[in-house]
């Protein structure tokens, strides 16, 4: 273990039109959005590691748009506002539904391979949980996957784009209300680092976009990507954005229950064709317990409880989903990658079942933004899961996510082209400054804090939540960031660093809301305030003081 007392390398500044930071669904549609809107414009697209990697490509099941005779978009409209349970914002569902179609369309001309009928022209449209009708596109169990294979393809080819893969940001930079007209704090850009713990660049741009994803790595068991830290959700808070609802992290029924493959998830379009919950010990379908009436086709959370229940009451640490009875043909044909993934760890889903587990999966609330993804900072836009539209209110309705990222960057794009024409007042120097040594020991140290917080956050802020548990969980969490900055403020700054700075003020944040909300509604369950109350509000809070530990104010939602 060494220990070297030099600063930082300072890397370069670079300015660009457009600065977009998350390579998923939102972040690429966004670059292709805009370059149809303004050929010619430089575009610095960064991302963790190769583009187009992360949360968007593992998405199985699809996404939700209205397309046949017998549905329509009041009906999505409604199914979206009853998964919500009471927190959508209904001007902002109708806004992003509405413009499904059109977004379908354009995925469609960019040559996104989504399954058709058996002659070959309508789309072969799918049933999930808490939808009334078929509307889901996919391409059979590796949607995401077809979607953002198409779009890099198209990124990867314009002239437009340059690509920082392999880069990690670490706050905005942002200048204070008294530089800026009419006092809002104006964000300039970025700071990223290159590689793991590499020399630190400023980028800036006229427009920042930050598509940054959702959090998953917050808990033990996740659907996530390894790249889903939070950070958006962190640079936007400290640098002054309101964050929403974030006591709303929705957790899917049906995470693979495996040793070795720990992120794999059993999508839902398999209860959607018939597929069954069952006990381990008998085979008992529990589900008519908890919802008789939809059964495994209830809305996430009440899946999620219902199984968090039983899990419980007979002491399993897994349940199982049965599809053998879906046959053969149909298992082979529809989701060929769950059938060939679980063959490569033993598991025939056509003649056993599989065995699940309930995992963190999609985070319903975020910054603050309209549908076009403005933030309260000038010049910022949040889009897709970093977001908070009021779209999912307490809980997403299925596949509504890949859509709310591609419909929120067309609007984005529309909105951010305003920006463009006005160029940037920098009013100081943007160059890092680090003080500036490695102690590999220290750092090895803090790391270990990874395991422990996302083992709290599980056992504290998971599922099931009281009041008792959140405080103490804060206290633990309060001391773990105690420690962590300090190291960031005194050392050089890594990837691990970054990232478990931002996990830890992320699960601070969620804790904080949890406690907050003394009901249960939609994905947040309060088991000593398990009923929901009436005139419920948002959770809407922003940063008061800096270093070493924020804190934060609630206020009421906008207007």
């Amino acid at each position: 273990m060494n220990s070297i007392g030099t600063s930082q390398q300072r890397g370069r500044e670079e300015e660009f039109d457009v600065l977009v930071v998350g390579s998923g669904i939102a972040g690429l549609s966004y670059v292709l959005d805009l370059i149809a809107r303004r050929p010619g414009i430089r575009i610095a697209l960064v991302t963790k590691d190769v583009v187009g990697e992360g949360n968007s490509r593992y998405a199985q099941g699809g996404i939700a748009s209205v397309a046949r005779s017998d549905d329509s978009i009041e009906q999505h409209v409604q199914d979206t506002l009853a998964a919500g349970d009471g927190l959508c914002h209904e001007k902002s569902v109708r806004e992003i539904l509405e413009r499904a179609p059109a977004c379908m369309e354009r995925l469609i001309e960019r040559g996104v391979p989504f399954d058709r009928g058996g002659g070959g022209e309508a789309f072969d449209l799918t049933l999930e949980g808490g939808h009334s009708r078929r509307r889901i596109y996919h391409a059979g169990d590796r949607t995401g996957a077809a979607i953002i294979d198409t779009l890099v393809a198209r990124v990867r080819a314009s002239a437009e784009v340059q690509l920082f893969e392999g880069y990690t940001a670490v706050s905005l930079i942002v200048q204070t209300p008294k530089h800026v007209p009419g006092g809002r704090s104006e964000v300039l850009g970025a700071y990223m680092l290159e590689g793991q713990n590499g020399v630190i660049h400023a980028l800036t741009a006229r427009a920042t976009v930050l598509a940054t994803g959702g959090a998953g790595k917050v808990y033990r068991y996740t659907s996530n990507s390894e790249f889903a830290t939070g950070d958006g959700l962190a640079m936007s808070y400290r640098a002054g954005a309101r964050l929403g609802n974030l006591e709303f992290f929705q957790f899917h029924p049906t995470l693979l229950f495996h040793s070795e493959v720990n992120n794999f998830l059993i999508t839902e379009a398999l209860r959607g064709e018939g597929g069954y919950l069952c006990l381990p010990n008998s085979g008992e379908r529990f589900m008519k317990r908890h919802q008789p009436e939809h059964m495994e086709l209830a809305t996430r959370d009440k899946v999620v409880r219902g199984i968090f229940t039983e899990m419980e009451r007979g002491g399993y640490d897994h349940v199982y989903l049965d599809v053998r009875h879906l046959g053969s043909e149909k298992l082979e044909s529809h989701f060929p990658l769950i059938v060939s993934t679980l063959a490569k760890l033993g598991i025939d889903p056509r003649r056993e079942m599989i065995p699940v587990v309930p995992a963190a999966h999609y985070l319903c609330g975020g910054v603050l933004t309209d549908p076009s993804g403005r933030s309260d900072l000038s010049r910022l836009f949040v889009i897709g899961e970093s977001a908070f539209t009021g779209l999912h209110g307490a809980n997403r309705l299925a596949s509504n996510s890949l859509l709310e990222g591609a419909v929120m960057a067309a609007l984005a794009a529309e909105a951010s082209v305003e920006c463009l024409d006005e160029p940037l007042q920098t009013r100081r120097s943007l160059g890092w400054d680090s003080p500036g040594r490695i102690d590999d020991r220290r750092a090895s140290q803090l790391n270990s804090h990874w395991r422990g917080l996302r083992n709290e956050m599980t056992s504290y802020a998971g599922i099931v939540r009281t009041e008792a548990g959140l405080r103490d969980l804060l206290e633990m969490i309060a001391a773990r960031r105690g420690m962590i900055e300090e190291y960031y403020w005194s050392h050089w700054v890594s990837r691990e660093l970054i990232e478990l700075r931002d996990i830890a003020l992320v699960a601070e944040l969620i804790a904080t809301a949890a406690l907050h909300r003394r009901e249960s509604r939609g994905g947040h369950y309060r088991e000593d305030y398990p009923d929901p109350v009436p005139n419920t509000q948002d959770t809407v809070f922003r940063k008061q003081e800096e270093y070493p530990i924020s804190t934060s104010h609630f206020e009421r939602p906008r207007a």
